[in-house]
């Protein structure tokens, strides 16, 4: 069989798996509709992202692909920006509207994502958690405040974020970072990341990057 035949039969089955992938997404849209225009309505009529949670965090409890196909459809229409392939795994959340998930994002199981910008491709293992920066309960001093701020975390393309980490400052692109890493400093592209806190283990070329991811 020729290289070409093989190749146009590759391409073939990812077209067909990608029209099934973007099919079942529109279903998904239906189904969660409802939930879609609480969010929105609550969104438009109050600050409160009570309801927003509240619906994220029961669609979190359904398992394997149609909970995945669902979320995604969920936080497509609700968030900043999402796009549609996206994966989201079981028993993970957003914790408010102004995240941004681009293409080809998938976490694992159980992760918690607040204010955070995550690039095209990033992936992330279970139980990875990215509040919305480091100082929530801060003032600019340091001091305890009564007003929570947010900013948010960014993790650039590519970048691979292992079970367990905690990421409180920003990743750049094609990083590693290792699982049970504590990320309290900015990490530049295209390096590997450990411990807590994180540090910079040694910096990567580019295309060795790719190649684990």
């Amino acid at each position: 069989m020729s290289t070409q035949l093989v190749g146009g039969q590759v391409g073939s089955a990812v077209r067909l798996r990608r029209g099934l992938k973007a099919l079942a997404f529109a279903f998904a849209l239906v189904l969660t509709a409802p939930l879609i225009i609480v969010a929105w309505v609550e969104g438009a009529l109050t600050p409160s992202e009570a309801l927003f949670r509240a619906c994220g965090q029961w669609l979190a409890l359904l398992p394997d692909f149609p909970g995945r196909s669902i979320r995604g459809a969920y936080y497509f229409a609700t968030l900043e920006r999402c796009s549609w392939e996206t994966h989201i795994g079981f028993g993970s959340v957003l914790m408010h509207r102004k995240a941004v998930l681009c293409a080809r994002v998938s976490m694992g199981a159980y992760c918690v994502i607040g204010h955070a910008h995550l690039g095209a491709g990033v992936m992330m293992g279970s139980r990875v958690s990215i509040p919305s920066g480091k100082r929530q309960h801060l003032d600019d001093e340091g001091r305890l405040a009564s007003i929570t701020r947010f900013d948010c975390v960014s993790i650039g393309a590519g970048s691979w974020i292992g079970e367990g980490a905690i990421i409180l400052a920003q990743v750049g692109e094609r990083c590693i970072i290792s699982a049970g890493a504590v990320v309290t400093k900015e990490i530049p592209d295209g390096c590997l990341a450990a411990g807590n806190p994180a540090r910079v283990v040694r910096e990567m070329e580019a295309d060795s990057a790719s190649t684990l991811g």
